[in-house]
């Protein structure tokens, strides 16, 4: 209901109040006529041989057999309330009568109209009652008040099919209740105490509410997670059964309510949801620390990202719609393991922005999907997100960036790994426990997928770590070298214009021979983009190629683009390097990609 509110806004903010309330089970309006509906959907569920629906109406007969009922009360004011009459295309119609449908402007919260069904999942009766006030074109106030039900088909006493779906108002076209009749309980008029109309709003009345254990904390929470973006702007206020305000001033506290995180503990994805959340509000607020930056999209309009940097934070984006938080989990905007600890809240806040992100939305509002255009605009949907997720992702990049270190001490894995200057030769034997077998390392000679290209480094992958391992190999000259982070021991062949890796293992990987490279390491930025980066051991122009690295046999992967050098034949070409000088490249491969990447250079 927070969204539908925000979108009928008249004033700033507008406020919802959510009460419990308890009120006599006799001043149901139609009650005789509403049990006899419960004791005909019960025979039909016996019939049906539905055990979950007999026991269902089995409760709600008792229920309404009790002397008094519980009721959920959502209030809103400073709205349009549902604009009649009840017709096809208006509001107050869209929201009672029709299905699938959601009479909202363009940049509207919600959409779909089926949002609107969410409250009967609340009542153990399956039925609510709406009450409205709205002015008519004449300016003049309108008091509008109906029941619905929505319960099984089943048969009436003549022996009629009766579908599941009932209301309560004018019998013909059920048509709602106009004014403020006498028989009208009080619980169900919007007037105040003298009997004049309150002004413009909607009142939504959950018959048979059960409350579980904190229901108000845990409505809390998610009122301030899926909403901080509009109460922080003071586009909405929440009132929660006289336990709890949110708005603008008291945000901040609710997220440090430890009560509130208390009670959500057990929640899926919580606390984890809620604290994250609190950081995301951190970033909307205005102080120095917040770092603002903007970009003109070419289907999104002005974008904004929100950044802010600090300790314990956890490196995700938001992005929200109206005020309303849509998704943490952007495509292309999940991973940031490279990054400082960061949050991010990112906007599209201009009209045409508004609509595109909106039309691409679920029915759940939690994320954005192209597909769900007009096949004439998906692919403008897929270039929009796209677009926005690489700048985003640059921008992130230019401000929270971690800097690469060339070399970092493990001390944890020094049981693990033996230290390279220390131990071991070449020729050194290791010798089986049981003192009769003996093992010697011998070098595999290296595979060949044709004229070799050069040098080559197997890469640290991101998810195998940056540290560096260390291994003794035995030399085709029976000469030492080290393998591990592409830096190779160098044995010379034929005329001495290539150089082979030294260690067995590091050999068994490499498919050419060629420049050496060290510090090899291949960030994942997505499933085509990579950030690669080495250090040469030579100055000069060098040709690169990126592989598929495998177990048994290693395959080139075809490069489509790269922000150095020049892309040829899949390859990058012509590409200057420095003896000693980190290189870091930025390359964009022709396929999706999600392995472990292995560099090859050769002077050109």
């Amino acid at each position: 209901m927070p969204q539908n509110t925000i979108d009928a806004k008249t004033t700033a903010p507008a406020r919802i109040t959510f009460k419990q309330r308890r009120v006599p089970v006799k001043s149901i309006p139609a009650l005789a006529e509403l049990v006899n509906a419960i004791e005909r959907c019960t025979e039909a569920a016996k019939f049906d041989d539905s055990e979950k629906a007999a026991k269902f109406f089995a409760s709600a007969k008792k229920m309404l057999e009790a002397k008094d009922i519980s009721v959920l009360q959502i209030r809103d004011s400073n709205t349009t309330g549902l604009v009649g009459p009840c017709e096809n295309g208006k509001p107050f119609f869209a929201m009672l009568k029709a299905t699938g449908q959601s009479r909202k402007v363009g940049t509207s919260t919600g959409s779909y109209g089926i949002g609107k069904f969410a409250p009967f999942t609340v009542s153990e009766l399956r039925t609510v009652f709406v009450s409205t006030v709205w002015n008519n074109e004449a300016g003049k106030a309108q008091h509008y008040v109906q029941g619905k039900s929505v319960l099984m088909s089943h048969h009436d006493a003549i022996g009629r099919m009766r579908r599941g779906t009932g209301f309560w108002g004018v019998r013909k076209n059920c048509a709602p209740v106009i004014g403020l009749p006498d028989d009208l309980p009080d619980w169900l008029r919007l007037a105040d105490n003298s009997g004049s109309l309150a002004e413009t709003g909607t009142m939504l009345t959950i018959m048979g509410f059960q409350p579980t254990k904190n229901w108000q904390k845990v409505l809390a929470a998610n009122i301030a997670e899926n909403f901080f973006g509009a109460i922080s702007r003071c586009e909405l206020e929440v009132d929660i059964d006289d336990f709890i305000t949110i708005s603008q001033k008291t945000l901040s506290t609710t997220f440090a309510d430890g009560s509130i995180l208390e009670a959500i503990k057990d929640q899926p994805g919580e606390p984890d949801r809620f604290q994250d959340t609190s950081n995301y509000l951190k970033a909307l607020q205005e102080n120095d620390e917040v770092i603002v930056a903007k970009h003109e999209n070419l289907h999104l309009g002005e974008c904004q990202l929100r950044i802010l940097i600090g300790e314990n934070l956890p490196r995700r984006v938001a992005v929200l719609r109206n005020g309303m938080l849509i998704t943490e989990a952007l495509p292309g905007l999940k991973r940031f393991s490279d990054f400082k600890e960061f949050v991010a809240v990112l906007e599209c806040p201009t009209d045409k922005g508004i609509q595109l992100l909106r039309a691409m939305e679920p029915p759940r509002h939690d994320a954005f999907e192209p597909d769900r255009l007009p096949p004439d605009k998906r692919h403008m949907g897929r270039t929009a997100l796209r677009e926005l997720a690489d700048w985003v992702r640059k921008t992130l990049g230019r401000y929270a960036r971690d800097p690469v270190k060339e070399e970092t001490a493990l001390d944890e894995l020094a049981d693990m790994f033996g230290d390279e200057d220390g131990e071991g030769s070449a020729k050194q034997k290791d010798e089986n426990p049981g003192g009769k077998i003996i093992i010697r390392a011998r070098q595999v000679k290296p595979k060949s997928s044709g004229v070799p290209i050069g040098g080559s480094a197997p890469t640290v992958d991101e998810e195998e770590g940056d540290g560096e391992a260390s291994g003794n190999g035995e030399g085709q000259n029976e000469g030492s070298g080290e393998g591990g982070s592409g830096e190779g021991g160098s044995n010379e062949t034929d005329g001495g214009n290539s150089a082979s890796s030294g260690g067995a293992d590091t050999v068994s990987r490499t498919i050419g021979t060629g420049l050496p490279l060290r510090d090899v390491r291949a960030v994942l930025l997505d499933v085509r983009k990579r950030r690669v980066a080495f250090t040469p051991q030579v100055t000069g122009t060098v040709m690169i190629e990126l592989q598929d690295s495998g177990a048994d046999t290693n395959y080139a992967l075809s490069v489509a683009s790269s922000d150095q050098g020049a892309v040829n034949k899949g390859r990058i070409d012509r590409l200057p390097v420095v003896a000693g000088t980190r290189c870091v490249l930025e390359v964009e491969l022709e396929r999706e990609f999600e392995g472990t990447l292995r560099v090859v250079a050769s002077a050109i």
